[in-house]
């Protein structure tokens, strides 16, 4: 199931989410930007490890 959806997602939108270059102002929003481990709720951060979950969930 996870690498249907995995794929699907990567088909829709390309390389933009899996790999696309996450923009440098979102380290600002949300927590103060620190590792992902130290602050999970910065945008930054989710949005990398959204592009982990597809990229780990693709074939």
């Amino acid at each position: 199931m996870r690498t249907a959806l995995c794929n699907g997602i990567y088909r829709l939108t390309g390389h933009h989410v899996c790999c696309g270059r996450i923009p440098n102002w979102t380290a600002g929003v949300g927590q103060r930007w620190d590792t992902y481990d130290l602050a999970s709720w910065n945008l930054y951060n989710i949005i990398w490890r959204v592009q982990a979950w597809v990229r780990a969930g693709m074939d």
